[in-house]
């Protein structure tokens, strides 16, 4: 969770240097309402940092925390397809929980909606313990699997 918490803090200025260019770019004016645009390439920055980094084997955050993602039973890295895959599908984390307080008309309520994101998000966790191998939905479906990876020992004089 560790590992999660560091990569919402990179990916937080990630997203904030995109916004950054779009605000400059596309609303010069300081247009506060930027829309369905500007989420839009809020998701395709974070499909784009992911996939990237994943189909590498690791993340900033995930070498800091000696965690490596490959292909199910083998040491290499996930090919893009299954990056790109398993981002899709990580959605579920929380999408469903959004969709959720979008049906239930209960935008303007933030104690329901952070409440509701943070059950989906809680569930989608603990389902991990209904799996032998403790791997998320998005790793089983994508056919990827979440390792450890050992640590690197530097020699003194290296």
């Amino acid at each position: 969770m560790a590992s999660a918490f560091y990569e919402g803090l990179l990916l937080f200025g990630v997203l904030a240097g995109a916004a950054l260019v779009y605000g400059i770019v596309v609303r010069p004016d300081g247009d506060a309402n930027w829309g369905w645009p500007f989420y839009l390439l809020m998701l395709v920055v974070m499909a784009g940092y992911f996939v990237w980094f994943w189909s590498k084997g690791e993340t900033l955050a995930m070498a800091t925390w000696h965690l490596r993602l490959q292909r199910r039973g083998g040491p290499l890295p996930p090919t893009r397809w299954q990056a790109l895959i398993r981002f899709a599908i990580s959605q579920l984390w929380w999408l469903p929980g959004l969709a959720t307080v979008h049906l239930l008309s209960l935008q303007g309520n933030r104690a329901a909606l952070w409440s509701i994101l943070l059950a989906n998000v809680a569930g989608y966790a603990l389902a991990t313990r209904l799996h032998p191998s403790r791997q998320y939905l998005h790793d089983l479906l994508a056919g990827t699997e979440m390792v450890r990876a050992p640590r690197q020992v530097k020699k003194k004089g290296h």
